[in-house]
């Protein structure tokens, strides 16, 4: 026995066979690997090498608390009030609206917010990579969900050698002891359809040496090619069920290429709603800094009064014609305005009009400040908070009275609100989900088939090889059939279809809900502009009945007429306070004529800014 065993065992393996099952065991790996691309083998250091180098550098970092780089920024020290009252002269830059937004938009990768929020909810923030993030997010992503589509190449390569004793020598092939070398090798090309139909095509080739002694051969090759195809007849089948909730899903996760598509579109309408917000803030603070100019403006001719009225009454105390009271009463006002002055040059660290959480255009907040609200325009438009020259703005607002047809724009508002369309697109995506969601109340209904060509011979390819058989023909099996599985009762799939449906129930709700408070919120902007552009004309005909008043004063007293000193103080006081009020209500007037633009969803357009689509 023992004698036979190695005869057999002799027969069954010569080195000839040895090499040649190595040689298309590593041809196996080497097709497999260069199928994978360059890529896999970049990563064998990590892989097979275990070189974990680059991880070690990333935790040390981690562990040490000093994780990533620090960025660097150019800016200079702050323009202060210091530097405003040393005399030196000061450059400015002429700056349109227009250029503000084309500045802004041009050294910006993040869309930025006057409320901090980068600091606050840095996830929160809209960049210039949010759209191919979304795009290209494998999981619910356009290419995710086209991915599912995707032909699959598996290759499959074993090796045994087993070695085996019997007590019977029918299980042992007529032997007692069994011996055999056998290797598989399996390539299979699979590809499902837009209907939910799985494709595979197979090669299955495997060579078995052994001592079975009704061998016809002592080591024989054996090929089989094959092909197979799984089509759903009911549920999970169909070109609708496999485009909204992609092949393989289960009741309540859908993400097929429909709802990807969807998806993209949401996302594409939030960068909208971010670049909006972002228009709306340099907007905003371009009209911010436009009225710490005027305002300025304001309190610095009142203090050129003040200082002309102090001057003439200490010349008077000096010559003994008025007294000391008098001119304490006019110092006391110099030093009043040059106090309203200092706050109008530099601002306080108070916040200025924005826009919130992104879903109004902001209210003006009528602060000064002219280096505040020069520096909060430089951060929205990403300058440098320092620079050569000084921004001011060179746009007026509109003077003349807008008239608006409510009809035309309260429609213009409901179609085209970024926060209506977004919310219409989700309608949209519960609704594809609820079409989904019903194809589960069917049963699971697959029809089977496979055909295989076979091949058998001592050889795999060449003369008396097992292609060679294969070709002829002679061996041919094929398959046919059907299966069916169905849950009992439906349970989880009714509970996807009211889900479903409450979803779309409720979104729609939302949108109606939405729509109302965009015409709301729109009759207020026009009913605020409307306000606005009257505050202008009656503020400005009390600017102008002030600056009346003063000069008619200052005309008598330098006549040399009685002048009643407080009076004189008191008149003062108004032309200041009517000139910042009329230029309040001129800038409120631009923000309000702006907000109808935000609110009926026309902002972008009408600063001639338009996204390009990434399809």
């Amino acid at each position: 026995m023992i004698d036979h065993h190695s005869t057999c065992v002799t027969q069954s393996h010569p080195p000839t066979a040895h090499r040649q099952m190595l040689v298309w065991g590593w041809a196996i790996v080497t097709i497999a690997l260069c199928a994978a691309g360059c890529r896999t083998l970049e990563q064998t250091p990590q892989t097979i090498c275990n070189d974990t180098t680059a991880v070690d550098a990333v935790m040390c970092r981690v562990d040490s608390g000093n994780a990533g780089s620090v960025a660097s920024t150019e800016d200079q020290r702050p323009l202060t009030l210091e530097d405003f009252q040393s005399g030196s002269e000061i450059h400015y830059w002429e700056l349109t609206l227009e250029e503000a937004i084309s500045t802004a938009l041009t050294n910006t990768q993040v869309l930025r917010d006057l409320g901090a929020t980068i600091l606050r909810s840095p996830d929160l923030m809209m960049t210039e990579q949010s759209r191919p993030l979304q795009q290209t997010d494998p999981r619910f992503g356009m290419e995710g969900a086209l991915s599912a589509f995707d032909a699959q190449l598996d290759i499959l390569a074993t090796f045994q050698n087993n070695d085996r004793r019997f007590n019977n020598r029918f299980f042992g092939g007529g032997s007692n002891v069994f011996t055999q070398d056998r290797h598989d090798y399996i390539a299979q090309l699979s590809k499902r359809s837009a209907t939910g139909a799985e494709f595979a095509l197979r090669s299955i080739s495997d060579y078995d040496a052994n001592n079975a002694t009704g061998n016809i051969t002592p080591s024989a090759w054996q090929q089989q090619f094959e092909g197979e195809v799984r089509q759903p007849l009911l549920q999970g089948g169909g070109l609708t069920f496999n485009r909204i909730a992609g092949p393989g899903s289960v009741p309540g996760v859908y993400n097929g290429v429909l709802i990807a598509k969807v998806n993209s579109d949401i996302n594409d309408l939030e960068f909208e709603l971010a670049l909006r917000r972002f228009v709306s803030d340099v907007t905003n603070a371009y009209w911010d800094l436009y009225f710490a100019y005027r305002d300025f403006d304001a309190k610095h001719f009142a203090l050129e009064k003040s200082r002309e009225t102090w001057l003439n009454y200490e010349a008077q105390k000096v010559a003994n014609r008025r007294s000391g009271a008098a001119e304490a009463l006019a110092r006391e006002q110099f030093f009043r305005f040059q106090s309203e002055l200092q706050d109008a040059i530099a601002g306080k660290a108070t916040q200025r009009t924005e826009s919130g959480s992104g879903t109004q255009g902001g209210v003006f907040a009528g602060v000064g400040g002219v280096q505040a609200a020069e520096r909060k325009l430089r951060l929205m438009i990403g300058l440098p908070q320092r620079g050569e020259q000084l921004l001011r703005p060179s746009d007026e607002p509109i003077a003349a009275p807008i008239r608006f047809d409510w009809d035309s724009i309260a429609a213009e508002a409901l179609r085209d609100r970024a926060e209506l369309r977004k919310q219409r697109m989700v309608v949209e995506r519960r609704r594809l989900e609820w079409i989904a969601a019903k194809n589960f109340l069917l049963p699971q209904l697959d029809m089977i088939g496979r055909y295989r060509y076979r091949g058998l011979d001592k050889n795999w390819i060449g003369d008396d090889s097992a292609f060679r058989d294969l070709g002829s023909g002679n061996f041919q099996e094929w398959e046919a059939g059907f299966e069916l599985s169905l849950p009992v009762g439906f349970r989880q799939a009714h509970a996807a279809v009211q889900n479903a449906r409450l979803h779309l129930a409720r979104e729609q709700a939302v949108l109606t809900e939405q729509s109302r408070r965009v015409t709301h919120d729109l009759a207020a902007m026009v009913a605020e502009a409307d306000r606005a552009f009257q505050q202008t004309q009656t503020n400005m005909n009390r600017f102008l009945a002030a600056a009346d008043a003063v000069e008619a004063l200052e005309a008598n007293r330098r006549a040399g007429l009685p002048v009643n000193l407080e009076q004189l103080l008191d008149a003062q006081r108004r032309l200041s306070d009517a000139q910042t009020l009329y230029f309040t209500a001129k800038t409120e007037y631009a923000i309000a004529l702006k907000n109808i633009e935000f609110e009926k969803g026309s902002l972008l357009r009408s600063s001639r800014l338009y996204l390009a689509s990434n399809q």
